[in-house]
């Protein structure tokens, strides 16, 4: 069973003033790591498009059904 979530702390005097001030400075990326974070971006968006025309292929060649996930067994509770 998962646990409770607790709740968001409420910060009060000094710690309220320097989270404030924290969150007003401005942390600009460098040209160089957004083009990295880009690339990056591209690459995982790529092999994730390539894993679903896999899938895609494997159900449409198996009567709509993924051969990998034959053996997984879902809870019974769990709604799709």
């Amino acid at each position: 069973m998962a646990r409770p979530i607790r709740e968001t702390p409420i910060l009060f005097g000094e710690d309220a003033r320097r989270f404030i001030a924290r969150m007003q400075e401005r942390h600009p990326e460098t040209p160089e790591a957004r083009a990295q974070r880009l690339r990056d971006y591209e690459i995982f968006q790529k092999a994730f498009e390539e894993g679903m025309r896999e899938k895609r292929a494997r159900e449409a060649a198996n009567g709509g059904v993924d051969p990998w996930f034959k053996h997984v067994e879902f809870p019974k509770n769990l709604k799709l």
